[in-house]
């Protein structure tokens, strides 16, 4: 019996494996579908897509394992797609360490060992295939993922497959696409419609596409829609479209090419071309009046081992000297040599610090306010005046010369070296260059024209370097080339998808190639880096520029091509304006977000204005940030609410919201519950998945996961009223129901859940039972709403998520700890044993251990650990506490300090006797050690566990006496 009143997601989610393969596409990089077209701030992998799009769609059975068999079978999550997937071999060594002792004597040689097994001779392909299958279903799910392909790889199922599918949901696919369509069919009435009103960087429209659904995609911001545009019609693109796009770059690249060689700015009179610029600011010392060339750091390469040395030229200023291949000494010296560090000059001269602030005359007016006080460039201006506090100067170019070695193969060879007489005339000639075109390419919208704006981000430019237009941000040499490109991509496009592809090249060279490009020094990395390295817009004292041969890896994207056949609408439109009903609605709002989209996007607008408007005349061109859902505080819930609100109504009464977000504080979740219910939506689940890492992998990285939330909304159609010492109750059963389902779909091979996804499910179940009622008795949502979130107070919806939290951790009873024991143990003795489960299972994160102490209301622990460094956290051994502690403070008065201070006293003696004697002495004098003899068997027997987990080799000792130690207290009085 198939239910479509409900969809899979609100019922479960196998987070775990979603979360595995969002890591392995986030680790591609550059190979992710989508990331080629350019720089979006936080796109979700396409992967957590298509697993939201199929669990709204799937409907629910009588058979939760089988539902969750096919979700699995249709992401290809199972073991046959994963075979399905799998794209290289085992090694042979791998193969022989995964057989049966059995298998390798059939298989292999006699001789064979670990390090060198031979297969005998005469053994099939058929065999080694067979082989390979037999070893790679051996792996753990982690494991398995580096021999495969992603998920998206695979063009369809096999016949197989879709015959399973079919029979569970009552179906007649053939492909995910005939699959989307059909259960849309019988849940909607027609093919699915699914919209996004916060489309970014494109990731849920193209992905709701390719599976199969119409879309609706809009956003406030430009740049966000020209990118979700990108990837509905350049990522959707057939394959000779893809091969017209790409000649169509090659036109342009070249016609810059030609140009720049025919100016000869890039060539030395050796015919070596430079392929990288360094420039830096100077500045004067107030005290000696030396030029002093400021940078932190005057190492160039260390691979190379190149730096900068500055020598007094007797004119008060530095000659600045390049040498490559420089001494261990001289590396040294270069290091310690730093002009500019934590807002200050230092002046190799006389040695004087000056605080940048002196230098750019800030100062104070009457009522405290600064007033800086660096002049503020004209429109017209794009190097510094005479005079400028800052000047800049380019101190070091990095040419490429080719030769033939004694084979006769041509080779490259690059050097770092001094601009001389003559690479300072091609700089002037580059000047003039620009001074010739400047004003006709900034009317004609090649190179920007516009103010920046002031805001977060932006309003440092001004007062840090006093730039006011967007073309500030670039060089002489930069504007020069990027107008270049400008002109050619407006002289040769043809058609929308060619003017297009070239804004995207254009903003990505302009990320490449600014003055906010770090100059990177590292091994294999002598090159800049990106203005965007982070969310910000950094001002450098010293920067890289690329001369046009590294413009390559930029201007040549990787194009994808996925022809897509579903219906698309993209919109460049305020979300609270939004009129298109949609089935599903799957956002991923900028939700207590820190990143300024709107400021930073600006950056990108400045270049694309003129061919945006040119290409899509309905479209406006401005970031409209003063209608950006931005901040925190009741203007922001306000708009919020009339965004959601607006979706609410553009959704028929059995259409489906997922809301991204990526926040746990306890004041946002109940900020967003009171946003959501203002808006007539109801939570029915929610899941966490982790997105975003670090290096190190899934289990044994570093503090690597900020996991997204998908909360599941319906419409609100209830009329009820609660009163809140009723919703105790509901919220404890619901949180206990919860957790109970997740356990009872959990793999004990390769779990689903994490303690922080119990402890997500505790606040969803919070959220609701709180959103199932049209209004709680004494809770003003608009009051609540309207207060600052960072305020102390605590509101009644935060005090009915914590209360769910302690709710969840009360019942969240560990594996071989009896009930009644575990319902008897002090707040901090849970704490100290669910710690100890966190290290069991390669939890070595602080934050862990911190969400564990708030949910048990723990406020004091630091003492229990051994190590609290990030990423190595963990809890000290009986040996390690010794008797320190005992009696102090509440653990150290409680039976599980006295256990570990027995077991301590076992170790030391090397005998029980001691370990039991202690803890009869301690509880004997109140006839207490007999009612506390099965607590006491409880304690050891976990710790005794220990013993043989090969990663808590510290507890082994300690884990050895606790099980002769339990043993001695059984037995005791026998």
């Amino acid at each position: 019996m198939l239910d479509y009143s409900r969809s899979f997601i609100e019922t479960q989610f196998p987070v775990s494996k979603v979360s595995k393969e969002s890591y392995k596409e986030r680790k591609a990089n550059l190979g992710q579908t989508l990331t080629g077209l350019g720089k979006w701030w936080g796109r979700k992998p396409l992967i957590l897509v298509r697993a939201t799009v199929l669990g709204v769609l799937l409907p629910v059975s009588d058979n939760p394992k089988k539902d969750r068999d096919i979700f699995l079978k249709l992401l290809t999550m199972d073991d046959e797609g994963l075979l399905l997937r799998k794209s290289k071999n085992l090694t042979t060594k791998e193969v022989f360490r995964l057989l049966t002792n059995r298998e390798k004597e059939k298989f292999f040689t006699a001789t064979s060992t670990e390090d060198k097994p031979t297969y005998k001779k005469g053994i099939t392909k058929a065999e080694k295939d067979h082989l390979q299958e037999v070893a790679f279903n051996r792996l753990s799910y982690d494991e398995k993922l580096t021999y495969c392909d992603r998920p998206e790889h695979i063009k369809n199922l096999p016949i197989t497959a879709w015959k399973e599918i079919n029979e569970h949901l009552q179906t007649s696919a053939t492909s995910l696409q005939e699959l989307v369509k059909q259960l849309g069919e019988k849940r909607f009435g027609h093919t699915p419609r699914i919209g996004d009103c916060f489309a970014g960087g494109g990731s849920i429209p193209f992905e709701t596409a390719r599976v199969g659904a119409d879309v609706y995609a809009s956003d406030l911001n430009p740049i966000a829609s020209l990118l979700t545009w990108s990837a509905l019609n350049i990522t959707g693109s057939s394959f000779d479209e893809i091969k017209e796009l790409r000649e169509f770059q090659q036109l342009v690249y070249d016609e810059v090419d030609k140009q720049i060689i025919k100016w000869g700015i890039e060539h030395n009179e050796d015919g070596h071309r430079a392929d990288s610029y360094i420039y830096c600011n100077e500045t004067v010392c107030p005290e000696c009046e030396y030029n002093v060339p400021l940078a932190p750091s005057w190492i160039i390469g260390k691979g190379t081992k190149t730096i900068a040395l500055l020598k007094d030229n007797g004119e008060k200023g530095f000659d600045i000297d390049i040498k490559q291949g420089a001494s261990k000494e001289e590396i040294n010296q270069a290091e310690k040599l730093i002009t500019v560090i934590n807002g200050k000059m230092i002046c190799p001269h006389c040695k004087k610090e000056t605080p940048i602030t002196v230098l750019r005359k800030d100062k104070k007016d009457d009522n405290g306010n600064t007033i800086y006080g660096l002049r503020q460039w004209d429109k017209h201006e794009y190097i510094p005046r005479p005079g400028d506090v800052f000047q800049e100067r380019l101190y070091c170019i990095r040419y490429v010369k080719e030769y033939v070695d004694i084979n006769g193969n041509v080779k490259t060879e690059r050097y770092y070296k001094a601009p001389s007489a003559e690479d300072l005339e091609r700089e002037k000639l580059v000047t003039s260059l620009l001074s010739e075109r400047f004003i006709n390419w900034q009317e004609r919208g090649y190179i920007p024209s516009l103010p920046i704006e002031k805001g977060d981000e932006t309003a440092r430019l001004q007062k840090e370097r006093g730039w006011v237009y967007w073309h500030q941000l670039f060089n002489p040499r930069q504007l020069l080339v990027h107008g270049l490109f400008s002109k050619y991509i407006d002289e040769h496009s043809q058609n929308e998808k060619e003017s297009v592809l070239g804004l995207l090249g254009l903003n990505k060279i302009t990320d490449w190639n600014s003055k906010l490009c770090i100059w990177n020094t590292g091994v294999g990395t002598e090159k800049t880096q990106n203005t965007f390295t982070n969310q910000a817009l950094n001002a450098l004292y010293n920067y890289g520029t690329r001369a046009l041969e590294m413009y390559k890896s930029n201007w040549f994207m990787n194009l994808n091509s996925y022809k897509l056949g579903s219906s698309t609408k993209i919109e460049v439109k305020d979300a609270r304006t939004v009129n298109k009903e949609c089935d599903i609605w799957i956002t991923d709002p900028p939700y207590a977000d820190a990143v300024n989209y709107h400021e930073l996007t600006e950056y990108f607008l400045a270049w694309d204005k003129a061919i945006i408007q040119k290409t899509f005349p309905n479209w406006y061109t401005d970031s409209k940030r003063i209608l950006a859902v931005k901040g925190t505080g009741e203007t922001f819930n306000n708009s919020m609410i009339e965004v959601y609100r607006n979706l609410a109504k553009n959704m028929p009464d059995n259409g489906t919201q997922v809301v991204m977000f990526t926040h746990q504080d306890v004041k946002v979740w109940a900020e967003l519950a009171m946003i959501l219910w203002s808006s007539g939506l109801r939570v029915v689940s929610a899941w966490n998945i982790a997105t975003e890492t670090e290096s190190g992998g899934l289990k044994n990285g570093g503090n690597y996961v900020k996991g997204t939330v998908l909360l599941v909304l319906k419409k609100q159609t209830s009329n009820d009223i609660a009163f809140q010492d009723e919703l105790y109750r509901k919220i404890k059963k619901e949180v206990q129901f919860q957790i109970d389902s997740m356990r009872e779909l959990d793999d004990k091979e390769d779990p689903n859940f994490t303690d922080a996804d119990y402890l997500l499910a505790s606040y969803a179940s919070s959220l609701k039972v709180l959103t199932a009622y049209k209004n709680i008795e004494g809770i003003d949502v608009q009051y609540e709403l309207s207060k600052p979130r960072n305020s102390n107070e605590e509101s009644p919806i935060e005090a009915l998520i914590n209360k769910a939290v302690k709710i969840a951790y009360d019942y969240l009873i560990p594996e071989g700890v009896d009930n009644l024991v575990w319902r008897d143990l002090l707040p901090e003795e849970r704490f100290f044993i669910r710690g100890l489960e966190l290290e069991m299972g390669n939890v070595y994160q602080i934050s862990a251990y911190q969400e564990l102490a708030r949910g048990f209301g723990v406020g004091d622990y630091k003492d229990m650990f051994e190590n609290f460094r990030a990423n190595s956290v963990r809890l000290k051994t009986a040996s390690e506490y010794r008797a320190k502690g005992i009696d102090r403070d509440i653990f150290g008065s409680s039976l599980m300090r006295n256990v570990l201070m027995a077991i301590y006293q076992c170790v030391q003696a090397e005998s029980t006797a001691e370990g039991k004697n202690y803890l009869k002495a301690k509880y004997d004098q109140n006839n207490e050690y007999w009612d506390k003899r099965s607590a006491i068997m409880e304690i050891l027997g976990f710790i005794s566990r220990f013993e043989n987990i090969t990663h808590m080799e510290h507890w082994h000792q300690d884990a050895y006496y606790a099980r002769l130690l339990r043993e001695a207290v059984r037995n005791d009085g026998i």
